[in-house]
């Protein structure tokens, strides 16, 4: 996010075009720059942020309907990370108000609209947690970590494995300095150091390694590359050139944003949105009266067929009619079955329902 948010700081001072919400954690800005264009920002809550391509979005569920009602026209005034947390938060801002929105990159992920005093105007998701709430007219809080990797020192560094209660140092960097596995492994890799030691074993020499190698991380140039495995699956898209993919195949991009890109035009699942599950609902009932429409003209043509058959032989079933009738008036139904007993014509009579079957050529 530290390197990403640096990119997107290209886009201050875009005004808002239009806003989408096509599927229920996927939002996309249409932001006009003058004398750059338009540019897409796509937010998939809880998963990935970058810059798109494509447009069209055509559905617009609530929280969007929301974000439009509060923010279309104002101008995107600054993107930048609450660190050290994995949250977003933009700036937007017009002569008359001033509104941020918050996107969480932890858990399931959230978008938290605020109004200029930081209070929580509505949110994608409504959370009561035990340290926090997140419900329209509260202050917006978020958690923070003990430490934060841009500003600690060696001092807080010592602190910090002194009281791990972590097995070793790669995981106690990874939860209790946040820096997730890839990017511990890294530390690692440039400290020289045994990624299982166990943290309240390090050395101060080892302590001023992680220290440096931290800050050299944050203050790298973009130089974006994205990862494949040994099957050329794309499996993940760094800012920079790490150790830790020595060995793998990779792509190099201009910007971290098209490596983004590229990895999540892959790695993303297609969702199906609720336009599609209408298109869809609507393509199965047009099939259902397809196939009816068939089964009638079926039906159309036998009993057309019988009609033509009972119209060229109408004489005989009158007569026949007339004799069933007749004899109906001096006879039981069950006794003129039993005398219509192999009937060159008339081959069943249901006595029940007063009805008879006769077969003719």
């Amino acid at each position: 996010m530290h390197f990403l948010v640096n990119e997107l700081g290209s886009l201050k001072d875009s005004r808002i075009d239009k806003i989408y919400h096509p599927e229920s954690n996927l939002i996309v800005f249409s932001l006009y720059k003058t004398n750059i264009g338009k540019k897409l920002l796509c937010v998939d809550v809880g998963k990935a942020v970058f810059l798109g391509e494509k447009e069209g979005y055509g559905e617009l569920l609530g929280f969007g309907q929301l974000l439009r009602k509060h923010l279309d026209g104002l101008f995107l005034v600054g993107v930048s990370q609450l660190k050290p947390e994995r949250i977003l938060k933009l700036s937007f801002e017009s002569k008359e108000s001033r509104k941020s929105l918050c996107i969480e990159f932890f858990g399931k992920g959230n978008a938290i609209l605020c109004d200029e005093h930081n209070v929580i105007i509505n949110a994608l998701e409504r959370h009561e947690f035990r340290e926090r709430s997140v419900k329209p007219r509260l202050k917006y809080v978020y958690p923070v970590m003990n430490y934060n990797l841009f500003d600690i020192d060696k001092k807080q560094l010592e602190n910090m494995f002194k009281n791990s209660k972590k097995e070793s140092i790669v995981v106690s960097l990874a939860t209790e300095l946040g820096l997730g596995g890839v990017y511990s492994e890294e530390i690692c890799l440039l400290s020289k150091i045994d990624k299982s030691l166990n943290p309240q074993n390090i050395n101060e020499k080892q302590i001023q390694s992680i220290s440096d190698s931290i800050k050299k991380i944050i203050d790298k140039k973009i130089n974006a590359e994205v990862i494949f495995d040994e099957n050329n699956a794309v499996i993940d898209a760094t800012p920079f050139e790490l150790q830790f993919y020595q060995k793998n195949k990779k792509q190099k991009f201009d910007t971290f944003n098209e490596a983004l890109q590229f990895f999540y035009s892959h790695f993303r699942e297609e969702k199906e949105t609720a336009f599609d599950r209408k298109l869809k609902e609507l393509q199965r009932i047009i099939e259902r009266q397809n196939a009816t429409i068939e089964s009638l003209k079926t039906e159309e043509k036998e009993l057309r067929e019988k009609g033509e058959m009972i119209y060229h032989k109408y004489a005989l079933i009158k007569e026949i009619l007339d004799e069933i009738t007749k004899a109906s008036k001096k006879y039981s139904w069950k006794e003129i079955k039993e005398k219509l007993k192999g009937h060159k014509i008339i081959k069943e009579l249901n006595e029940k329902e007063r009805k008879i079957v006769v077969e003719i050529e």
